[in-house]
């Protein structure tokens, strides 16, 4: 039988150890030593509240989500780990622990007084020492009171969120290098604290605005030039993220700016002594101006001075070198209703184009716009990519088709255009259509298979490039359609690549309802100067049963069956140089050819050059299924071989260099012989 006694004793408040005066019925005890142990916590899923108590530390774990269920007091360590969540649910936090907020971690803030280093206030009040990453995400998430951030908060954060529906008010200056998001109807009220949405290779910050709260107060958006394509002086299409600004803004990155409005009147613009740096585009110029340049390139003009406004909006093309960053401190709005762009057309045939600006201090989804919200505008839009101080071509973009990139940075201009026969288009773009995760400002590709019939070509030459995206969708026609089809912006480096539409216009995305045997896509290339190029067919996928696309050269003679990755070699004179090739290249499409035309297929793909030749010849040669050698015989016009040569032939292909310095001038037959397959080629040697 075991009799219960009842002990008394008095443990002094905090103390985890030590000696006290245990008093039973039997009498008085002193010096009985004592040991009180607390727990150590470790969250490592979602979804677990910390009951009230005590607690030797906690510890929470990437994926792990905390939320104080009331008052907690921790005695040694709170560490949020990389991926791990603590809410601190307006509960208070005390003790003597340590408290560590790690790179990586989210901080849960609902204390009116936000964070503070020391002390007992705001959402952390443990008396051991307490750090909060500056690469760190914080949320503040009071619901019934205005909060400030607090003198703790870090002057560099990863994220920033309020979901307050009350004011969320800066303690002082603020960069973010994430995302800044306005989740509540609270406003973020910068309370003349400098805020600052970073900017550089490593990726660009934005800002959401996810409910009708918005930043109150002045912000600097920092906007990176990416030198990948061109880390040198070159044209780059930019748009102010803020309002109040000037021209001068974009001297702000380093490379000074020009303006001269005496380009604007000039006959020849192109000779303008103090030649402009900056430019905006107006349609309405294609009828007004008399100068000496294309049609399209009349548009340009420069602004009257670096005081110029820069309106919300408003697209520039600006000479600025890459790796440099831009800074434009002003207002930024929630754009609660779509901003609305009011465009005009002109009865120029090359009329109607409008440069325009992403609006947002964030990325655009094109893809994402609505139909509804293109009033006589073309759903296409083109994004240029400066290669070199005056060249670079244009990325054009339509019904998910053209680049395989919907996407516009901040910061970025890009083109549209009213639809033919409209006077006058609008194009509206709200807040739905903005980027919300950071990450997605680089190009990307079409997510998901996409099953529509696409060929893609590319032309290549000079170290640059250009595309053609052809594709069938129900809907479409083989006239030009708004919904489907993308223009043919011509690209500053003279290469260019587009289809002719039965109604004339020049594409580079071309939408037909349908492929069939009778389909027939005249291709029309312009290149800068004399020279061999290539056309390969990037893509080819979907394609109806029984039909093979062909890439046909009417100047040869030859036809090229198209498989992903086939390519043809072509020559241009100086003479042809001059002006679009039309009416040589078609891409068709019919049944599939008899393989004895196998030779046929392979001499399209041989080239020779130059052509005519004096020193020596090149002679480019495909891969051969089954062969591994390759024999190039030269034959006079006697039928004599006058020179030989063997080579091995790769998967890649190979090149032979032919002397040819010693033979005398006239015209020769070059054969060549890979395993079973003979073809010949005509060489002129002067």
């Amino acid at each position: 039988m075991v009799n219960a006694t009842t002990v008394t004793a008095t443990v002094p408040a905090g103390a985890t150890s030590g000696n006290v005066t245990v008093t039973t019925p039997g009498g008085t005890s002193n010096g009985v030593l004592f040991t009180v142990t607390f727990p150590d916590l470790v969250v490592s899923t979602s979804g677990q509240t910390v009951a009230a108590g005590t607690y030797n530390s906690i510890t929470v774990n990437s994926g792990g989500v905390a939320t104080l269920g009331g008052a907690v007091t921790v005695n040694t360590s709170t560490t949020i780990n990389s991926g791990g969540t603590l809410n601190t649910n307006c509960q208070p936090l005390t003790g003597a622990a340590t408290f560590t907020l790690a790179a990586g971690g989210t901080l849960g803030i609902c204390d009116a007084a936000g964070l503070t280093a020391t002390g007992s206030t705001g959402a952390v009040q443990t008396t051991g020492t307490r750090s909060f990453s500056p690469d760190a995400s914080y949320v503040y998430n009071g619901s019934t009171t205005t909060q400030v951030t607090g003198a703790g908060l870090p002057g560099q954060v990863r994220n920033l969120t309020t979901t307050n529906p009350q004011f969320l008010t800066l303690s002082q200056a603020l960069r973010v290098a994430q995302v800044l998001t306005v989740g509540g109807s609270g406003n973020l009220v910068t309370n003349g604290q400098a805020l600052t949405l970073l900017s550089s290779s490593a990726g660009t910050a934005l800002l959401v605005n996810s409910n009708t709260g918005m930043v109150s107060g002045s912000v600097t958006v920092q906007r990176y030039l990416d030198g990948t394509l061109n880390a040198n002086l070159g044209y780059r299409h930019l748009a102010p993220p803020v309002s109040g600004q000037t021209v001068a803004a974009f001297a702000s990155g380093g490379s000074a700016q020009v303006v001269n409005p005496a380009y604007n009147s000039s006959p020849t613009p192109a000779s303008t002594p103090t030649f402009p740096t900056v430019f905006g585009y107006d349609q309405s110029r294609l009828a007004s101006a008399t100068n000496n340049l294309s049609a399209f390139d009349k548009g340009w003009y420069s602004p009257t001075s670096l005081s110029d406004n820069l309106p919300v909006g408003a697209g520039y093309t600006v000479q600025a070198t890459g790796g440099q960053t831009l800074s434009f401190t002003g207002a930024v709005a929630s754009y609660v209703m779509p901003v609305s762009f009011n465009l005009s057309r002109g009865a120029d045939p090359a009329a109607g184009w409008a440069l325009v600006g992403n609006p947002f201090p964030s990325p655009l989804d094109f893809s994402a716009i609505p139909s509804n919200q293109f009033s006589n505008v073309g759903q296409s839009m083109y994004v240029f990519q400066s290669s070199g101080q005056y060249a670079g071509s244009y990325r054009s973009y339509v019904n998910g088709v053209g680049g395989g990139n919907p996407l516009i940075g901040m910061g970025q201009a890009f083109f549209v255009r009213v639809s033919t026969g409209q006077a006058t288009g609008r194009l509206s773009i709200g807040n739905a259509s903005r980027v919300t995760s950071y990450g997605q400002q680089v190009a990307v590709q079409r997510t998901g298979a996409d099953p529509r019939p696409l060929v893609q070509l590319t032309l290549g030459g000079a170290d640059t490039t250009d595309e053609l995206y052809a594709y069938a969708q129900a809907g479409a026609t083989p006239a030009f359609d708004g919904a489907y089809d993308a223009y043919k912006l011509s690209n500053p480096t003279g290469l260019n690549l587009s289809s002719l539409s039965p109604d004339g216009q020049r594409l580079s995305v071309d939408g037909r309802g349908e492929w069939t045997a009778a389909t027939v896509l005249p291709l029309q290339v312009g290149v800068p100067t004399a020279g061999s190029y290539t056309l390969t067919a990037a893509q080819l996928s979907n394609l109806p049963a029984g039909l093979t696309a062909y890439l046909r050269d009417a100047e040869t003679g030859q036809s090229l069956a198209l498989t992903p990755g086939t390519s043809y070699r072509f020559s241009v004179s100086a003479a042809q140089a001059q002006a679009l090739l039309t009416g040589r290249f078609t891409l068709q499409f019919s049944a599939p050819a008899p393989l004895a035309t196998a030779p046929a297929q392979l001499a399209a793909q041989v080239s020779v050059f130059p052509n005519p030749a004096r020193e020596q010849a090149s002679v480019r040669v495909p891969a051969v299924p089954g062969a591994s050698q390759v024999r190039a015989e030269l034959l006079n016009a006697l039928g004599q071989v006058v020179l030989r040569q063997q080579a091995s032939l790769p998967a890649s292909g190979t090149t032979l260099t032919l002397p040819t310095a010693e033979l005398a001038a006239g015209v020769y037959v070059l054969r060549l012989t890979a395993g079973e397959t003979t073809v010949t080629k005509r060489l002129t040697l002067q």
